[in-house]
């Protein structure tokens, strides 16, 4: 994950999706901490709380799916005014993956290209709770493919959705909005199309309109990497530690020359601390590599800065509900 702020512009489709699961708006936001009045930025702690109640309180299996496809690129604001300003598919999704933070700072986006069909690969979130939910599976592809067929002018040929999710009870739902192979417990997110869509021209295409835009994502994103402070800091730091011992607070404050109660003390008024963002670090990259074969265990924890397996074993069963051999399992394809 790259950034740790959205710009409060996101707002308006959090209490869309609020609403749509019945919830108490002005509740929701309270509780999450959020001024929706006041605030320029809204912290991942804050997205986390806000989506996690949403799909826990909604009450409603397909609540993603059914949230996702109505979306379009307007519901992306500055971003999908500026995708959709693109001369191309494959321009719109270059623009995607440069101004991801404005919308998604949690997510990575990959496109792979084959010679009978595109991949669009979908990764991260292992941080955050309301990541690992179905529900949000089922709105980020379902948004994806709405977004794109938005884009296209209504209609855009996909071959295959993949899902990480498990299949889910009923699928007609599914099959009707996706109109395309499905495939369920797959090892990540990820739709794959012909690879002629890339040079399809976009209706909205404005070459003068894309300058405006993009100098304006650009000031919002450096806005937003001002607003990460400390904590986008102290993320840098904790990446760029990773096997090289332990990875404890005092180092990480003598690498930002500071003291080690002077950097918690920051972070605590950013509303994060530095143990969860060492957990998100570690879980990246050990989720990362599990998924690749050949990854030693103990090679991974003493990477990782744990002291033996059996720590890290505890640490990776915490963040994902299972042993790192489970996970390894699932992530590869084995039953």
């Amino acid at each position: 994950m790259v950034g740790t702020h959205l710009p409060a512009s996101v707002l308006p489709g959090l209490l869309e999706m609020a609403l749509r699961g019945r919830l108490d708006a002005a509740t929701l936001f309270e509780r999450a901490g959020v001024d929706p009045g006041a605030d320029r930025y809204l912290t991942l702690d804050q997205l986390d709380r806000l989506l996690g109640t949403v799909f826990r309180d909604a009450g409603d299996p397909l609540f993603g799916l059914r949230a996702g496809r109505h979306h379009d690129y307007r519901r992306l604001q500055l971003l999908g005014r500026l995708m959709a300003a693109a001369a191309t598919l494959e321009q719109a999704l270059a623009l995607l993956f440069r101004y991801k933070d404005l919308v998604v700072p949690y997510l990575a986006f990959r496109l792979e290209r084959g010679e009978h069909h595109c991949t669009l690969a979908i990764t991260g979130g292992e941080g955050l709770s309301f990541a690992r939910d179905t529900a949000h599976d089922d709105l980020v592809l379902a948004s994806l493919v709405a977004v794109g067929r938005s884009l296209l002018g209504g209609r855009m040929p996909v071959h295959r959705v993949l899902f990480r999710r498990p299949a889910p009870d009923q699928r007609d739902e599914y099959d009707a909005f996706f109109q395309c192979p499905l495939r369920f417990a797959a090892p990540n997110n990820a739709i794959e199309f012909s690879p002629a869509l890339l040079g399809q021209t976009l209706p909205g295409a404005s070459a003068h309109r894309r300058a405006r835009l993009e100098a304006a994502a650009g000031r919002l994103l450096l806005d937003l990497s001002r607003a990460g402070g400390v904590a986008g800091q102290v993320l840098d730091c904790l990446r760029g530690g990773l096997g090289q011992g332990g990875l404890t607070v005092e180092r990480v404050a003598a690498d930002l020359n500071m003291t080690a109660r002077t950097l918690q003390r920051r972070l605590r008024d950013e509303g994060v601390q530095f143990a969860r963002l060492r957990d998100q670090v570690r879980m990246e990259y050990a989720c990362r590599r599990l998924r690749e074969a050949g990854c030693d265990m103990q090679d991974l924890a003493l990477y990782l800065g744990f002291s033996d397996t059996a720590n890290f074993y505890h640490a990776f069963k915490r963040w994902k509900g299972c042993a790192p051999g489970e996970y390894r399992r699932r992530a590869l394809g084995g039953v």
